[in-house]
């Protein structure tokens, strides 16, 4: 098993960034367990060892440039950026109406290869409207990479639909294998999340 994936699996427990319950999630659908990356800004060491995640996957990929979508990639991607002294950008959610109203922030190229950094993948909708955006502005690529893929079907059907890989550091099942293996959860839970979500 991998040390250093099963250490993050147990800091992103211990902080809370992932929670067992009865959650509603975005989508509207139920779900027993929370993955909440926006707070690990609150934890820097967390943050670098989400970074050098990143990274390790990222070292063996071509690009230019990284991107990352707001709100919850923008800090995970900033924090890549620094760890490995690589330039990032972002898509905006909302079109800036004042200023130089671009849809775009940071400096790039138009034909520059960039690969997207979002937090975790579920129905990929946020990674296509990502790319969507980016294309728009004149750049290549249709690489990803995600902390964790929540076993959705996220990462086919963006295959199949808009030709995007997505490259996931963890799954679902990983994170939960790795924190009963850490003594956290016991394997009753990990059936219940993966029964509950049909995994």
């Amino acid at each position: 098993m991998d040390q250093s994936k099963q250490a993050l699996a147990v800091s992103l427990y211990e902080t809370g960034a992932v929670k067992f319950g009865n959650f509603t999630l975005h989508s509207g659908k139920k779900s027993p367990i929370y993955i909440d990356l926006r707070i690990v800004v609150t934890y820097p060491q967390l943050l670098k060892q989400i970074a050098k995640a990143y990274a390790n996957v990222l070292s063996d990929m071509s690009f230019d440039i990284l991107s990352a979508y707001p709100y919850a990639g923008l800090p995970l991607g900033v924090a890549v950026g620094l760890e490995m002294e690589e330039p990032l950008i972002y898509p905006r959610k909302e079109m800036k109406t004042y200023g130089t109203g671009k849809s775009i922030e940071g400096i790039f190229e138009v034909g520059q290869e960039t690969i997207l950094i979002e937090d975790l993948i579920t129905s990929g909708k946020s990674i296509a409207e990502a790319f969507a955006i980016l294309k728009a502005a004149g750049l290549t690529g249709n690489q990803s990479v995600v902390l964790i893929d929540r076993q959705q079907g996220g990462i086919q059907q963006l295959a199949s639909e808009n030709g995007i890989e997505v490259t996931a550091i963890m799954t679902l099942t990983q994170v939960l294998d790795h924190l009963i293996a850490a003594g956290k959860v016991d394997d009753a839970l990990k059936e219940r999340v993966i029964t509950q979500l049909g995994i």
